[in-house]
């Protein structure tokens, strides 16, 4: 990267150097002028260092609260593996007494085959006993010692089976109990690998910035000395650069939206009472004109997406600053946030269905993390955070994490109060 910027800062003072000599019968240019140049790009240069120094304030937020998520994590799967390993204790146990129990279990159907196999060979053992009573009361103490004798051995082999399958069904439920925490413990692990890969990737952008900060700085300490010509040259290298960066680290709010989908299940909700009939979803600002739609853009400003260099990803809606901001449709609020630059206080709202919904430039949120909202809850008030030139909302739908134009899930023509 260094040797790259070298190279082309080595170029542009060839071409500065060529421009200079071919112009060198001409006039000399006109110092106020030249003078107001240099400010302009110190100005340029002073409030892309901003930006630069804001969006690095933004990651390094990001990534304490990527910390606190891997820590809060790793106790959990502390707590899990600690589960797993009672329960393999409670299996081993409970296969040792079941070894105990069907060897019990053995002896006492050998010793019932023992006598099966005595009385079938000696039928006269068992009628000899009864003969040798003395009196008809031995007699009949005789019999029922037999008969008790021959109820006990059944009631024993009874109450044995029936152990043996109360034993089993401890174990199965032991085992589900297992396999339940183990499944557990493997969607914990992965939501801790993205998390290491989201951390790797800040990691990256924060390293990125901070050589952007550089330049820029240097850039700022030697623009007297640099012509007119070659610092406007760096200046607009450097803002494309910077942009890129900046752009890649608002993105992490939807990295971190993804990881809070994967540890909470919004699922099938049920309409809400006065929800829109005909629409999914309704304007969140039901007075407002829109001053920038869906699709691609010419402002610098905007993140690049897919071929295209600058795509604003939501429409904008203007209001009287701090006018009530609604939630579009029934969800769950996911994220509550803010950041210097990008969508500054924002608030997104998961909605069955895989729809999300961003509120952005908010001047203030209006709701918490995780708490259910209905279809036209004030989610927040508009404002003018973040990457913004006046009071307006941001307003972005995504389906599967994919931005797409909301218009047409709205009611149809411009803000309005219609439900349908």
């Amino acid at each position: 990267m260094k040797a790259s910027i070298a190279a082309l800062i080595f170029a542009l003072v060839a071409v500065g150097a060529s421009a200079a000599g071919a112009t060198a019968d001409t006039a000399p240019p006109d110092p106020t002028q030249q003078l107001s140049a240099v400010d302009q790009i110190r100005a340029q240069l002073g409030s892309n260092l901003a930006d630069a120094v804001a969006a690095q304030q933004q990651l390094q937020q990001s990534l304490q609260a990527n910390a606190a998520q891997q820590e809060e994590l790793q106790g959990q799967i502390a707590d899990v593996q600690a589960k797993i390993a009672d329960l393999d204790s409670q299996i081993v146990e409970s296969r040792q007494r079941e070894n105990v129990l069907s060897m019990r279990i053995d002896a006492e159907r050998a010793q019932l085959r023992d006598l099966a196999r005595a009385i079938y060979e000696s039928p006269g053992s068992a009628l000899m006993t009864l003969a040798q009573a003395q009196s008809l009361g031995d007699l009949l103490t005789r019999i029922s010692d037999l008969d008790v004798a021959g109820s006990r051995a059944t009631q024993v082999k009874a109450q044995m089976a029936s152990d043996l399958a109360a034993l089993q069904q401890e174990q199965k439920k032991e085992q589900a109990d297992k396999d339940e925490q183990v499944k557990q413990q493997e969607q914990l692990d992965s939501e801790f690998a993205q998390l290491q890969v989201l951390q790797a990737q800040q990691e990256s952008s924060l390293q990125q910035l901070q050589v952007k900060i550089d330049q820029t700085k240097t850039e700022l300490a030697v623009l007297n000395r640099q012509s007119t010509q070659l610092a406007q040259q760096v200046t607009l290298w450097l803002q494309q650069q910077q942009d890129a960066i900046i752009a890649a680290a608002m993105q992490s709010v939807w990295a971190q939206l993804q990881l809070w989908l994967q540890s909470n299940s919004v699922g099938s909700m049920t309409t809400s009472a006065g929800h829109s009939v005909k629409y999914r979803f309704i304007w969140p600002e039901p007075q407002a004109q829109i001053s920038q739609g869906f699709g691609p853009s010419t402002f610098w400003f905007e993140p690049p997406y897919g071929t295209y260099p600058h795509f604003h990803t939501g429409i904008d809606m203007v209001e009287p600053f701090g006018s009530p901001v609604f939630a579009a449709d029934d969800g769950v609020v996911a994220l509550v946030g803010a950041t210097p630059t990008g969508y500054g206080n924002y608030v997104v709202i998961a909605h069955a269905g895989g729809f999300d919904t961003l509120y952005g430039h908010l001047s203030a949120a209006l709701v918490k993390v995780g708490q259910v909202v209905t279809q036209g809850t004030p989610v927040g008030l508009e404002g003018s955070s973040g990457s913004s030139t006046g009071p307006h909302l941001h307003f972005e739908l995504r389906v599967n994490q994919r931005p797409v134009d909301p218009t047409p899930y709205l009611p149809p023509g411009p803000p309005s109060p219609f439900k349908g």
